[in-house]
């Protein structure tokens, strides 16, 4: 008889714990139980989280094989990314607010904003768009800076043929020509060979600190003993 009562008194135990939402000792004991029998798990490491690799491994692990075939088959896919577009579109404002402003020598803040648009958007080989094209492409780095230095050619050109940027006193046409060869020769060339060291400068940072930017774990609060704080908070608040 005894026994019966205790039996009866651990069973309204157990359902008075389960409708408090509060842990069963003896699922504890069975969880702690599996937790140290259970086998360490060997499976790959997620990337990033192992330790920070050192400097001289971050720079060689920067470089990636030129694949120029794969590349121009690819440059549909890559003319819609942002890092084809972006600066294309900045190199274009830029041209078109230099020949609004017709920025001078005065210290205009006008004047000031459009001559540095046109020093890193525009003039050869718009260091600043073919920059912000390698540090963006996800791959292809080169062949977008080339296609933005491009871009940045043709306005430049334009600013030269249409006379809205001043050249010399009495210069010929054959100077002009010769201006509007060298942006159109040199403009892809150095565009794509800056726009691979941003792209390597990137994988670099990348490599070199691979936990910049992770905000924190993503186990959304949880506790050690497996429950989230959002019910126990839930389950304080009933008790």
């Amino acid at each position: 008889m005894a026994r019966a009562k205790r039996t009866a008194r651990a069973d309204a135990r157990r359902r008075y714990r389960a409708d408090q939402d509060q842990p069963d000792p003896a699922e504890d004991v069975e969880v702690a139980s599996a937790r140290t029998t259970a086998p360490t798990s060997t499976g790959p490491i997620a990337p990033g989280a192992g330790p920070r690799r050192s400097l001289g491994a971050a720079f060689r692990e920067s470089f990636r094989p030129l694949d120029w075939r794969a590349d121009i088959r690819l440059l549909p896919q890559l003319i819609r990314h942002r890092s084809f577009w972006l600066p294309v579109l900045l190199t274009l404002a830029s041209t078109v607010v230099f020949t609004i402003v017709r920025p001078t020598t005065s210290s205009d803040p006008v004047s000031l904003i459009a001559a540095f648009l046109f020093q890193y958007f525009i003039v050869t080989p718009g260091i600043g768009a073919v920059f912000i094209a390698g540090f963006l492409a996800q791959r292809a780095s080169w062949l977008l800076g080339a296609l933005v230095g491009l871009v940045s050619a043709a306005c430049y050109s334009f600013l030269v043929v249409t006379g809205l940027i001043p050249l010399a006193p009495g210069a010929a046409q054959p100077v002009v020509r010769d201006i509007v060869l060298a942006a159109f020769f040199l403009s892809p060339v150095v565009g794509a060979l800056f726009a691979s060291a941003a792209a390597w400068y990137r994988r670099f940072l990348m490599l070199s600190n691979p936990n910049r930017g992770r905000a924190g774990t993503s186990s959304g609060g949880r506790r050690p003993d497996g429950r989230t704080r959002a019910a126990a908070n839930k389950a304080g608040a009933r008790r």
